[in-house]
C-alpha cells in the first residue's frame, strides 16, 4: 500500500499537455478532413401503410353502406362467425378487402416519397 501520492496511479482524465495537444486536431486539419453531412427526410413507411389502410376500410364500409340492402342477401347464422352473417358480412369483407388495398396505395405513396426526397438532398445546417 503506497503511502506517497506520488506513488498513486493517477486517472485517466489527468493527462499531461503536450498529449492532449498532440490528439486535439486544429481548424485547419478538421477543415481539410470533415465530410459535409447531408439531411435525408425518409417516410415512415408504417404510418403511410396505416393511414392507407384505415383510408380504405372507411371508404370499403361507406361503399358497404350506400350500396344499400336490396333484399337478395337474407340473413343467415354465419358459421363459425356469427357477425359475419347476412349483409354484416359483406360489409366486413369488403371493408377489409378494401383496406389491404388501401395499406399497399399508401406503401406505393410513402416509396414515391422516398424517391422524391432523395433526389432534392441538401446539406446540413453548419452549426
Amino acid at each position: 500500500m503506497p503511502d506517497d501520492p506520488a506513488d498513486a496511479p493517477r486517472p485517466a482524465d489527468d493527462a499531461r499537455p503536450d498529449e492532449t495537444a498532440a490528439a486535439t486536431p486544429d481548424e485547419a486539419e478538421l477543415a481539410r478532413v470533415a465530410v459535409p453531412a447531408t439531411v435525408r427526410r425518409a417516410p415512415r413507411y408504417g404510418a403511410f401503410m396505416v393511414a392507407g389502410a384505415l383510408v380504405g376500410m372507411v371508404v370499403g364500409l361507406v361503399v358497404a353502406l350506400l350500396s344499400g340492402d336490396d333484399g337478395r342477401v337474407t340473413s343467415g347464422d354465419g358459421g363459425v362467425l356469427p357477425f359475419l352473417g347476412g349483409q354484416n358480412g359483406v360489409r366486413w369483407v369488403l371493408a377489409v378487402a378494401i383496406g389491404v388495398v388501401g395499406a399497399f396505395v399508401g406503401g406505393g405513396l410513402a416509396v414515391l416519397a422516398d424517391r422524391r426526397s432523395t433526389r432534392r438532398r441538401r446539406p446540413a445546417p453548419q452549426d
